[in-house]
Order: C-alpha cells, then structure tokens, then sequence
C-alpha cells in the first residue's frame, strides 16, 4: 500500500494489525478469483465428457447437479470476498486521504473500523442464501460459520485497541494498567502457553478457535475466548466512563475467569464502590426442566468438565490477587439465588447460562436492576434455547435496543429505557 499509510501503520502496533488485517483479505479474494477461474474451467470440461460418454442419465444429472453447486459455493465466497474487499480497499483509501491532513490516529481508527464492519455485514448477511442451499446438499457449513466467527472475533479486539489509543499515549499509568489487562486475559485464556483443549471435537491447540471460545481449556479459567473477554472489559470500562451506576455480574461462570478479569478491570480504574457477583450453581448445569420445552434433551448436566466447585473459583481469584471484599459469591441455582441477590444495581449483567432455563430465570431475576445506559451480554446466543430465551424476554418485555454481534456466538445490547 501507499507509504503514508505503512508510515503510520509502523508507529501504532493496532494500526499495523488492523492492516496486516485488511491485506490478508485482500490477498484472500485474489485467491478466490483464481479458484473460481479453475473451477469454471473444469465445470465447463466435464460438462463436455459427460454429454461425450453419453452415461446414464441419472449418474450425468447427479454429477451435473454437484458440480452446479459447488460453482454457486465458488461464487458465492468470491461475491462475499469482493463485498468485503471493497470495503477495506476505500476504507484504507480514505485512510491514506486523512493521514495526509493529519487527522488524530483515533478519528482514523474509528473510521476504518466502520467501513470494516459494514463490509463484514454486508458479508455475514449474504451467508444467510448460502446456507439454505447447502442445507439440503451433503456439503457441510460449520466451516463458514466458524471462519465468520473468527473475522468477527478479530474485529472486536482490534475495536477495542481503538479506544486506548488515545488515553494510552495521554496518561502512562493508564497504558501500563492496559498493558496489564491485556497480559491477563492471554493468561485466563491459556493464550500464554498454548493451553491443549480437553473437548472431544477439537484435535489440537489452534489460537484462532481459542480466541472466539470454540473450545474448552485444560487449565486456562475461561472458555469464552479472547473476544468475547475483551468484550466484557470493554463494556465494563465503557459504563465506568459513563457513569452508569452499578455493579457487575456474571450467571454461569466455570473457573471463574471472566470474573477475575472484571476485579482487576475495577482495581486498574481505583473502582471502591462497586462489587463483582459471581453467580453460579458451583455443581454444573442443571438437569432439563420440563417447565421449559426448548431444553429437552440438553446434555449440558452430564459434563463433568462443567463442574467447578466454589472453594477452586474462589482460589483462582486469589491466584491472582484479586479475591477481596468487592468480589461476592451467588451459590445455587439461578432461580433460586438471583431474585433474592443483594444487589441494588448493576452496570453489566453477563449471562453464560447455555440453556434456555438459566437464561430466561437470570433475565426475569435481573434485569430490572440493570441500570439505564448498562449492558446486557449473551454468551450462549449461538445455542437455539439460549437464543429462544432471549427473544421470548425482549418480546414480553418490548425491548427493541439493538443487539450487536461480539464473535459470531455472544451478543450485547445497551439498555436504553427502564
């Protein structure tokens, strides 16, 4: 690219990321321009062989129809990837424009981060016609899903690292307490170290799956992933900076990892007045209620893996310093702890419940006290009962406050009216 922009993209390590972001997908549609060619061409020859051969019509009809579809797919990614690439192509042209009037690396940042986010949905919008076809193909989809996730999970952090520019190059106490942060979530994640996961479908160590929560960790104290992390901290920082009273919470919390990192968020910002609930049966997930249709047959109570006990959680925090008077502890079911929790307010409520059950009974306990201006999270989002759950609340109770996307699998909305 231009060397107004690889100047500046050499000073701001996430001005650098963001464009070696842009570039890798830029480089990805030129490949998928020369893979659709290929594939055009051999669409086209075997078309030929098969009238040639002059096989059984079936056999001809059924290779016809594949290779159809599997042309649609070609196509279909390179639609996408041309959408996409667009969007960074003019986003990284107005970003070369601005750099030469000298305008703040954060008015920039925020810019391109807008024009990347149109075009990712733009993008994600267009994989909704895909997967109807291959829904009744023998191809799989799980592939496109998961590589959405990850270009939306890389997308939040990068969002994020945008808001510290400037306060990081104004206070350098506030850079160090970011560099601390940011250290933090490598370890809860078992980023550091390259934590194996223990879950029965992944093969292998892989940072990008790790980084949106795709597997479980041997020994790291949170499953959610890098973005999902950052998004809570970064919800959490924004509600400080607005003022919105209240204290944290999170329903479902396993090892206690996104908790910890909620403490320390409160602890880098000299936070007294506010507390971090953990909220959580300490025993797994409960078994499925007939009260609820959407959860029959969940197997979230059989996993093991799942139960964690209150006396570890409350070690993790004290592993890292962070286990003191402003952490409190909910042990029991959700329907039975939650609405008679000792909480007046709360800034953030984060549910990690994954059943359609602990989500409409945190959401029915908590949510009034969720203050105007707070945050409302959902992990499990990409689950249909968790997802049924939801919709089924926000209808009952009118909520239209729009839901934004974290990783492909969580969500957020900002609650605008009481």
């Amino acid at each position: 690219m231009r060397t107004a922009v690889r100047k500046l993209a050499l000073t701001v390590p996430p001005l650098r990321r963001l464009y070696e972001f842009a570039m890798f997908h830029a480089q990805g549609h030129a490949e998928s321009q020369r893979q659709l060619q290929e594939l055009s061409v051999v669409y086209a020859r075997t078309l030929e062989e098969l009238g040639l051969a002059n096989n059984s019509v079936a056999e001809s009809r059924r290779r016809h129809e594949a290779l159809e579809l599997q042309l649609y797919v070609m196509r279909s990614d390179h639609q996408r990837a041309a959408v996409r690439n667009e969007a960074l192509s003019c986003a990284l042209s107005e970003l070369e424009t601005q750099t030469s009037q000298s305008a703040s690396v954060e008015q920039l940042f925020s810019q391109l981060t807008e024009k990347i986010t149109a075009g990712f949905q733009a993008q994600h919008e267009s994989l909704g016609a895909l997967h109807q076809v291959l829904s009744s193909s023998s191809l799989h989809v799980q592939d496109y899903g998961l590589t959405q996730s990850k270009l939306l999970g890389k997308l939040t952090m990068l969002a994020s690292e945008v808001a510290t520019i400037k306060k990081t190059a104004e206070d350098v106490s506030e850079g160090q307490g970011t560099r601390y942060l940011d250290l933090l979530e490598n370890s809860l994640t078992g980023l550091l170290w390259n934590d194996a996961p223990m879950d029965p479908w992944s093969k292998s160590f892989d940072p990008e799956v790790r980084a949106i929560g795709r597997d479980w960790p041997t020994s790291a104290f949170t499953m959610i992933g890098s973005a999902r992390l950052r998004n809570f901290r970064m919800l959490i920082e924004q509600a400080i900076s607005e003022q919105v009273p209240g204290d944290i919470l999170e329903a479902g919390v396993w090892r206690g990892g996104a908790c910890i990192l909620a403490r320390a968020v409160l602890a880098v910002h000299h936070i007294e007045d506010r507390r971090v609930w953990v909220a959580d049966s300490f025993e797994g997930l409960p078994p499925p209620d007939p009260k609820y249709p959407s959860d029959a047959g969940d197997a979230h109570s059989t996993f093991t893996q799942l139960q964690v006990s209150l006396e570890e959680v409350q070690e993790n925090f004290r592993r890292y310093g962070l286990l003191d008077e402003q952490v409190g502890f909910l042990k029991g079911w959700f329907k039975d702890t939650l609405p008679k929790a000792p909480i007046d307010a709360l800034s953030v409520l984060r549910l990690d419940g994954d059943m359609y059950s602990s989500t409409i009974e945190t959401l029915e306990a908590l949510y009034s006290k969720v203050s105007v201006g707070g945050y409302i999270i959902i992990d499990d989002y990409i689950l249909k009962g968790c997802r049924e759950a939801v919709h089924d609340f926000r209808r009952a109770a009118s909520i239209n406050d729009e839901i934004h996307d974290v990783d492909g699998a969580a969500v957020y909305w900002k609650k605008t009216r009481q």
